[in-house]
């Protein structure tokens, strides 16, 4: 694997523990009503890392931000959150030679943080770059205080498309995911319908519903949030999620608020835009 992204290392993502503390799904599509889509892009901020290995905390608070919208059918600016808390704290978490230094983070980490510590409202610790000298001493007993209120309550590891359009039909969360990545992930038209996963280094990022368009067989692509500046939201094809789910790199996982996880109805078209 070459170094060519440094932002998320998938050769020491502990996908065992992951898969250890997964909650199973006791339903599948056919039990209830699957929308015809289900879009966050009204309800969920592009944000950029910028020049900084962050994207984990990116891809984790987004999912945070979506499952606020999940249960409350709105965006609030009172609950954007943290990334540079989330990224600091996970750090903390993994070790590994992380901690301290700009060298990214875990998906297994990040879970950790939003399940025991939760996601700190935004406005409590700003985004900035570069990376803070101070970042070891930087996060307070406050801060944490302050994020309690907003953690997961469980996390579903999803290995097959189906798992995830399941997953994401029914409005129990979003996807936090760790893949190997290059240049083939980028679509000019922001509808991505191969990737070359020979090689290339790691990033994470957040799946978040999924749209209108489908492949020959039915199925719905997949809405990927990046958190690139010049790359925002495309449509991933189910035959690219098929190639992820096979690769021994992925980590795709749903994050839910939802304790047990079941069917819940979510009115899309109430949901109001940005600004």
């Amino acid at each position: 694997m070459t170094n060519e992204f440094t932002g998320y290392d998938p050769t020491i993502e502990n996908r065992d523990e992951i898969r250890a503390t997964s909650t199973e799904l006791g339903f599948r599509v056919g039990d209830y009503e699957a929308p015809e889509e289900i879009d966050f892009r009204k309800l969920i901020r592009h944000d950029d890392q910028s020049r900084m290995n962050s994207c984990g905390a990116f891809g984790n608070t987004s999912c945070g931000e979506g499952l606020w919208a999940l249960s409350h059918g709105e965006m609030s600016d009172e609950r954007q959150f943290s990334q540079l808390f989330t990224y600091i704290e996970t750090q903390r978490k993994d070790g590994n030679g992380l901690f301290g230094v700009d060298r990214g983070s875990t998906v297994s980490g990040g879970l950790w943080v939003s399940t025991n510590i939760g996601y700190l409202p935004y406005k409590h610790l700003p985004y900035r770059t570069p990376y803070p000298s101070n970042a070891k001493t930087l996060i307070t007993d406050e801060m944490r205080t302050l994020a309690s209120p907003f953690k997961i309550r469980s996390h579903t590891w999803l290995e097959s498309y189906d798992a995830i359009k399941n997953y994401f039909a029914s409005g129990v969360g979003l996807g936090f995911v760790g893949t190997l990545w290059n240049q083939s992930f980028y679509s000019q038209n922001k509808v991505l319908d191969s990737v070359n996963l020979r090689s290339g280094g790691g990033h994470a990022y957040c799946f978040a519903g999924y749209s209108k368009r489908k492949d020959t067989n039915g199925r719905n692509y997949i809405w990927l949030l990046n958190s690139h500046a010049y790359d925002s939201w495309t449509e991933i094809a189910p035959s690219v999620i098929d190639q992820l789910c096979r690769h021994q790199y992925t980590s795709i996982v749903g994050v839910s608020d939802l304790s047990t996880p079941g069917p819940r109805a979510v009115s899309w078209m109430q949901s109001r835009p940005l600004g």
